[in-house]
């Protein structure tokens, strides 16, 4: 399970650093007071998605945890593949939310990131979990 955990960091870190190069060496998304300061602000991006990372890989960690003990799943473990495209996703669904939170709700911009953390974390966990189930169901079934 730790594995699916850390395979899920490592998609949303990937993902993460390759969506802050383009969107600060190619869009020139950043905020007013480093424009120009194209390396700074790469680096703010990639301590926010270090941040980012960690959040995510804990909460969905604690989750997992949970949903395992309480279905029983302790001997099944999810596709580790599933886990890794899932890191990915969160990233590249992260900054269209992201910007589309900015355009549309100009002062509720941490607020937006805020649900979206949330929803990520559980629409993760429940995936992981959700997967973890059918490999137990599988394994029966192969029994």
């Amino acid at each position: 399970m730790g594995r699916a955990i850390l395979l899920l960091m490592l998609g949303i870190f990937c993902a993460a650093l390759s969506i802050a190069a383009i969107s600060v060496y190619v869009f020139h998304d950043v905020d007013k007071d480093q424009i120009g300061h194209w390396n700074e602000a790469f680096a703010g991006l990639c301590m926010k998605f270090v941040l980012f990372t960690l959040i995510i890989g804990a909460g969905v960690a604690l989750l997992v945890f949970l949903g395992r003990s309480l279905f029983h799943l302790k001997g099944y473990s999810p596709r580790l593949k599933l886990a890794f495209f899932l890191g990915i996703s969160v990233s590249v669904l992260q900054y269209p939310c992201e910007f589309i939170g900015r355009v549309l709700f100009p002062k509720l911009e941490d607020f937006t990131l805020s649900l979206y953390l949330l929803v990520a974390i559980v629409v993760c966990a429940i995936v992981i979990v959700r997967n973890s189930f059918r490999q137990m169901k599988f394994c029966q079934a192969r029994e």
